[in-house]
């Protein structure tokens, strides 16, 4: 009888190495019995790096926050049963934001399926359609030579992570008793060869495209650029901001695209938008009838409107290793090609400086290039409206939403990683954080926008992030006590991160929708907790101060900034008191 114990052993030793040397080494572990052959070959790897997680779902998350920054795999190790199952709310989040993820989970052998045996379910498919592949292995003891075997394996998955998009690739693994030979001590590591490529966001591919065509589209027609998250290179912005003068367009550039921070003296590019565009009469006078759309579509919904309403004739895509982003269906020409590529190609018609003493092309501009600002004289009802919104306050008085996000996006350190929850929080942010000087990266769990993980997520950024970069979570209430297990997270890791939570008494961006005006509004949408988040920053051993004035976290906040372990600030808004502020902000852009 072979030894089953030391070839699962060995096995997943040369998982592992397959798995290093096609570069991925950081690897997030939650204990159990049938997955320790993996647990104990990642362990003894020289060059992994782990973490050992006990609840899978914020392991999960850790592992999606850590691919997030990294921008390279992190693999999850679970054992069989429900702990897989607790991976799936992250698994979606990283299939609908286009995050790489490796999830290899342990798994019962086929003689103990369907047969009523323990801790034993169907897993092979339990992702469904969330993943961008999957594959089930025969049992390590069935394997003649697993060298070969996994260097063919490990690439296939490294390519699926990868393309057509970034995403979550799930192995499952079946493992016989007895999991571990009784000596245990020896594994021989086998270097496969593999070398893992980086993913290219500065890809020069230049696909067919008629930009000729697009700049008679567009010539002297009034139009919009809209920048989703993405992954822009560096310098884009130079490029983007000279399509935009050369367009005489707007750009509506999304808190994601972190396209806002970095550079404060882009002249045609608005953050005040969404207030802006919420008004009816101001949608009329903005109407575009062409689009240009990098990236994801904004998450604002008052731009949403403003397309629908306005049908634009040309709405063109560029999309470079991200899923399509369409939602109105309103796009009639989809490039694959990376954002810069393109606005490089299409500079080349749209000269900043054209003159009329150049003959006209055949699309009626100056040598095929369009006339600047001609057509876009909604440019200054945009401009003026801008600066009402940057100038429009909330009564000193109160503590509110505008001035919390005012105050981060003024004395956040140049380089800080301020990760947002969802709901109203993010699109506070895209209301009221402006352009600055200083870059700033901010992180959110947009691929399916859920209010659970997120602290979890937070956790997985810090750790793989330089300890000298600041790490700030924002979140709402309900967003934290959706993930209460992760401040346990952040204290036993000692992560020096500042955890900033709203308080505005439950699920208030439902105040602003339909079901606000129903007499069930507060037990069925609102439901505000009675959690007394100082006695739970207590029961974690973490610092924690309530802030209920306006100076408050002015005051708190460089302080808390130094202190090297995570902390709590409680930032106690009234419902009532925001749902007016909101309101008299968009009033006061009509």
């Amino acid at each position: 009888m072979s030894d089953i114990g030391a070839i699962n052993l060995q096995w997943s030793a040369t998982l592992i190495q397959a798995l290093v040397d096609g570069g991925i080494t950081h690897f997030v572990i939650s204990p159990g019995s049938r997955s320790t052959p993996l647990a104990l070959a990642v362990a003894r790897h020289p060059d992994t790096k782990y973490w050992v997680i006990v609840d899978e779902r914020d392991a999960a998350f850790m592992a999606l926050g850590q691919s997030k920054k990294r921008e390279v795999p992190t693999a999850l190790i679970c054992t069989s049963g429900t702990a897989v199952a607790n991976w799936l709310p992250a698994v979606i989040e990283a299939y609908h934001s286009s995050t790489p993820l490796l999830l290899l989970s342990a798994d019962r052998p086929p003689e103990l399926h369907n047969c009523g045996a323990n801790q034993t379910i169907a897993q092979n498919n339990i992702f469904g359609e969330q993943v961008s592949a999957r594959y089930t292995t025969p049992p390590p003891d069935e394997i003649d030579d697993p060298v070969t075997q996994l260097t063919e394996l490990v690439p296939q998955m490294i390519e699926s992570m990868e393309n057509p998009a970034p995403g979550p690739v799930h192995l499952n693994i079946p493992f016989r008793e007895p999991l571990l030979a009784r000596n245990s001590k020896q594994i021989k590591w086998h270097n496969s060869g593999l070398q893992y490529a980086a993913r290219d966001h500065a890809d020069n591919t230049i696909p067919v495209i008629d930009y000729q065509e697009i700049c008679q589209e567009v010539s002297g027609k009034p139009g919009v650029i809209l920048c989703g998250e993405s992954h822009y290179p560096k310098g884009f912005n130079t490029v983007l901001n000279q399509l935009a003068e050369s367009l005489g367009a707007p750009v509506f550039a999304d808190p994601l695209s972190n396209l806002r921070w970095g550079d404060d003296d882009n002249q045609l590019f608005f953050t005040h938008y969404d207030g802006i565009l919420r008004n009816e009469k101001n949608r009329r006078l903005c109407r575009p009838e062409w689009v240009i759309q990098f990236g994801r579509f904004p998450l604002s919904k008052a731009v949403a409107t403003l397309l629908q309403e306005s049908l634009p004739k040309r709405y063109i895509t560029v999309h470079h290793k991200t899923v399509w982003s369409d939602p109105l269906s309103l796009s009639n020409t989809k490039i694959s090609t990376s954002p810069a590529t393109f606005c490089q190609q299409l500079l080349q018609y749209a000269d900043p400086n054209p003159t009329d003493n150049l003959p006209a092309s055949p699309c009626g501009c100056p040598s095929g290039r369009p006339q600047p600002q001609a057509g876009n004289s909604h440019l200054h009802t945009l401009k003026e409206k801008e600066r009402l919104a940057a100038e429009w306050r909330s009564n000193p008085d109160d503590l509110s939403e505008d001035q919390v996000i005012r105050t981060l996006n003024r004395q956040l350190p140049g380089g800080t990683i301020l990760f947002s929850g969802n709901s109203m929080v993010i699109r506070d942010i895209d209301g009221w954080m402006t352009q600055r000087e200083e870059p700033l990266k901010l992180f959110a769990n947009r691929g399916a926008s859920g209010i659970d993980g997120n602290l979890a997520t937070v956790c997985g950024i810090r750790a793989v992030t330089d300890p000298d970069t600041p790490v700030v979570a924002l979140l709402g209430d309900l967003t934290l006590f959706h993930n209460l297990n992760a401040l346990y997270l952040a204290k036993e890791l000692e992560m020096d991160l500042t955890i900033i939570v709203i308080n505005n008494g439950g699920g208030n961006i439902f105040s602003h929708l339909p079901p606000a005006q129903l007499p069930e509004f507060e037990s069925l949408w609102l439901t505000p907790t009675t959690v007394e988040f100082k006695r739970v920053a207590a029961l974690y051993d973490i610092p924690y101060r309530e802030v209920t004035d306006r100076d408050g976290l002015a005051l708190y906040l460089d302080e808390v900034l130094q202190q090297p372990h995570p902390k709590l600030i409680e930032l106690t808004i009234d419902r009532n008191i925001s749902n007016r502020n909101h309101h008299q902000y968009w009033e006061s852009l009509h």
